[in-house]
This record gives structure tokens, C-alpha cells and sequence, in this order.
């Protein structure tokens, strides 16, 4: 092409149209390229869904599950040793009291707290190995504390800070009642009730773990 000519107009339309094809090329891949990272997006965001949905079934079943622990324990200090006050004020370096410490362990119970972390849960109760080598009951089908992959251990212990009789001076006690009554007593006679803290673990699939406690008492002093 001789200086000064000028392209001819359809030579120019398909240099402009080769232009626009790749401009427009180049835009689809990045187009592509952003869908595909947002295709990726989306299928984590539902797979970590499901994981979270998944894990949280697991948690509130673990949770339903620590009320068969309580079950359990409330089930232990129904037993005869439980209620026989000798037994439970018993002090172990006394030699009249050599077996009492084995009724209790029996019981997966102990009369005075025990060492526990800042959150107030019983150390003892956190090392399963440990737990189940020194306590008597563990987690077994009979009364449902090991079903469904979930395996529930409890511990009751006396709220007192010695062992002995339970009186106000070192232990948590209820209010006042009436032996054999079941209202508020101020007067002599009436009775202090000693209070329980009952834990509770529970171990689920997926390495679930929940821990509660309940404060209760009995009719029994």
C-alpha cells in the first residue's frame, strides 16, 4: 500500500471484527474462570454446611444422652450402702471404716469434692482410663450408658470439704425439713439435708464430648 492510501473498508471491518472476537474471547475465559471459583465456593460452603449440620445432630445427642447418666446415678443412691448413714459418714483413716472407701467407689460416689478445674468439672471424671480403673459402674447396655456409640460416666460427690457427718459447719446443705415431711421445718427436730453434685460426661461419635452437673439431695441425712 502506497504512503497516503488508505485501507480499503473491508479490509478494515475484518481487522476491527478479529479485534472485537478477541476482546470478546478474553472476556468469556475470565467469565469462566470466575464462575468456576464461585462453582468451588458454593460446593465448600455446602459441604461445610452439612459437616456443621452433621456435628451439631451429634452434640444435641450427646446432650439427650446425659440424662440417662442421671438416671444412673440417681439409680446408685437408691442402693442400701448409699442409705446407710454409718457408711456414708464414715472417715476412711478411722479402722472401723477400712471397707467404707470400697462402697463408695462401688457407687461412683465420694463424700467430699474432689479436685476439679476451673470450670468446676471433677479432674478425675476427665481421664476416661483413669475414671473407669477407680470407679465401679461404667458405661454398659444394662441401664443404656453405653448405646448408639454414645458412652456416658457420672460422678457423685458429696458437697462437703471433709468426710464425717454432714452438718452446716462443712458442708452444703438443703434447707430444713421434717424427717418424713416434705415442707420447710424452723423448729427443733427439723433436719439439714446434705447436697450432691452429680456429673455427668457423655461421649458421642465424632469425638463429641458434653459435661453437666446437677445439685440435688435426698430424704435420706
Amino acid at each position: 500500500m502506497t504512503p497516503g492510501a488508505t485501507m480499503p473498508s473491508r479490509m478494515r471491518s475484518a481487522v476491527l471484527a478479529s479485534r472485537s472476537r478477541g476482546a470478546v474471547l478474553a472476556i468469556v475465559l475470565v467469565v469462566l474462570v470466575i464462575m468456576m471459583l464461585g462453582g468451588i465456593s458454593l460446593l465448600r460452603s455446602v459441604d461445610t454446611s452439612t459437616i456443621l449440620s452433621g456435628n451439631l445432630a451429634f452434640r444435641r445427642d450427646s446432650v439427650n444422652h446425659t440424662t440417662v447418666g442421671l438416671n444412673a446415678a440417681m439409680a446408685a443412691m437408691q442402693r442400701a450402702d448409699f442409705k446407710d448413714q454409718t457408711t456414708a459418714e464414715c472417715v476412711p483413716t478411722v479402722a472401723a471404716c477400712a471397707g467404707a472407701s470400697a462402697k463408695w467407689l462401688a457407687m461412683n460416689y465420694w463424700p467430699r469434692l474432689l479436685e476439679a478445674d476451673s470450670n468446676g468439672v471433677p479432674v478425675i471424671i476427665k481421664d476416661t482410663t483413669t475414671f473407669d480403673a477407680k470407679f465401679g459402674i461404667r458405661p454398659n447396655a444394662t441401664d443404656g450408658t453405653s448405646e448408639d456409640g454414645n458412652k456416658v460416666r457420672f460422678l457423685i460427690e458429696r458437697m462437703c470439704s471433709d468426710y464425717g457427718p454432714s452438718d452446716e459447719t462443712k458442708c452444703s446443705v438443703s434447707d430444713n425439713y421434717e424427717l418424713g415431711g416434705s415442707y420447710r421445718q424452723d423448729k427443733p427436730g427439723s433436719i439439714s439435708l446434705p447436697l450432691y453434685r452429680v456429673t455427668i460426661r457423655s461421649d458421642g461419635p465424632r469425638n463429641t464430648l458434653t459435661y453437666t452437673q446437677a445439685i440435688i439431695t435426698t430424704r435420706i441425712k
